[in-house]
């Protein structure tokens, strides 16, 4: 019998089952085995076969209708076949983690910008079951060397010297591609383990020291409002709430007229992880914000061309500390000075003034757990002053 003839496929009385006839012969019965498939058409309505196994092998065209059964369920609850999903690539889980953040409100358009920015070309029509613990050492190792795009600087400002993109950014962009890829798992889209799980895996996301020891004195707080009240008014109150906040900056891009709750003076924040919170603010604030006159659906503070809401730190920021000299000259992260340096600064000032504890510093910072807190634990008044000067004492 011939190739042509042994794969040519004969009805059986199940819908979508079929068997071919095989060169070769059971080894029971002497005859020739039967080779057993079911038909199924995919999302886009082209047809494949997938192979089920051989009558010599225990297999029944009862066995190929249930297989068939529970590949169509499948596909009907995913919309992607176990064929398709193992060319599921990185794209394909960004994009779709993409619209369903949106559709939740969770904040993810900004890591969204940076991974098109920096990984897109690199990565995204890449199989995710392709992604090795080398593929992503090497991406890791390539951005960590990229220098990125500073703005132009205003006239008479001096120009920005280049900079590497932040590990906490490279971060970002890695735990964004983890999150999408996460969801495909959820969903069904991808049935694989995640590349990027650094549970008990040889890859490992890069190292950084998030913590800040810089906030800013009484004096330097002031020199920054002033400054930025004669550049960009609009940025001076959102540096001015999260000095008396310790709002984070994403969380004052966000806000919108509805969110101003004068009667109750709270504003309610989209924090971190997309979950709305009221945080209690001063009357001044409230006032500040009212201000602005925006519509229950408008941001309260706006791009000046668009009108839309901010997405970064407008560059005047970075542009007034560095006419201040409040940034370090030699670029150590753990006195540089960013917008974040308001929030910081916030929870410090009220660490020192000793009319907090650490638990509710902790509330007011609206941290997840205490460790953070404990970054301002030394800031508190207490007496280890005093029994520092015991020492003295002895020498004496």
């Amino acid at each position: 019998m011939s190739d042509k003839t042994n794969r040519k496929y004969n009805k059986t009385k199940f819908e979508g089952v079929f068997y071919r006839l095989s060169p070769k012969r059971d080894p029971k019965t002497g005859q020739q085995d039967r080779v057993y498939a079911f038909w199924y058409a995919d999302h886009e309505g082209k047809g494949h076969w997938k192979t089920v196994g051989r009558h010599s092998q225990g297999v029944r065209p009862q066995t190929a209708r249930n297989a068939r059964a529970e590949y169509l369920a499948e596909i009907a609850a995913t919309g992607v076949s176990p064929r398709e999903r193992e060319k599921v690539t990185v794209g394909q889980a960004v994009e779709a983690y993409l619209a369903w953040g949106r559709n939740e409100g969770k904040y993810v358009d900004q890591h969204y910008r940076q991974y098109v920015a920096h990984v897109k070309a690199k990565i995204h029509t890449t199989p995710i079951v392709e992604v090795t613990p080398g593929l992503l050492s090497a991406l890791k190792g390539e951005l960590l060397k990229a220098p990125i795009k500073t703005a132009k600087p205003r006239k008479g400002d001096k120009a920005n010297p280049a900079k590497l993109l932040a590990g906490s950014t490279v971060n970002n962009i890695f735990n964004f591609m983890r999150s999408s890829i996460n969801r495909a798992i959820a969903t069904g889209m991808w049935n694989g383990a995640n590349p990027l799980s650094t549970k008990g895996g040889v890859w490992r996301m890069v190292k950084i020291n998030n913590s800040r020891l810089r906030f800013f004195t009484r004096d330097e707080a002031r020199a920054l409002l002033a400054d930025l009240e004669a550049v960009n008014p609009q940025l001076r109150d959102m540096s001015l709430l999260s000095l008396r906040t310790g709002l984070r900056c994403t969380e004052i891009f966000k806000l919108k007229g509805a969110d101003v709750d004068a009667n109750a003076g709270v504003l309610h924040v989209i924090a971190k992880g997309g979950h709305r919170k009221p945080v209690r603010v001063p009357e001044d604030m409230i006032a500040m914000l009212q201000a602005y006159d925006r519509k229950p659906g408008e941001p309260i503070f706006q791009a000046p061309i668009t009108g839309k809401a901010l997405t970064k730190t407008p560059a005047a920021f970075g542009f007034a500390v560095k006419r201040l000299g409040l940034a370090p000259e030699d670029g150590n992260t753990l006195y540089a000075v960013t917008f974040h340096t308001l929030r910081h600064t916030f929870a410090s000032w009220l660490a020192q003034s000793g009319k907090v504890s650490l638990i509710e510093l902790k509330d007011l910072m609206r941290h997840a757990n205490i460790n953070m807190t404990m970054r301002y634990a030394h800031l508190i008044p207490g007496q280890a002053t005093e029994k520092l000067s015991i020492i003295n004492d002895v020498l004496a």
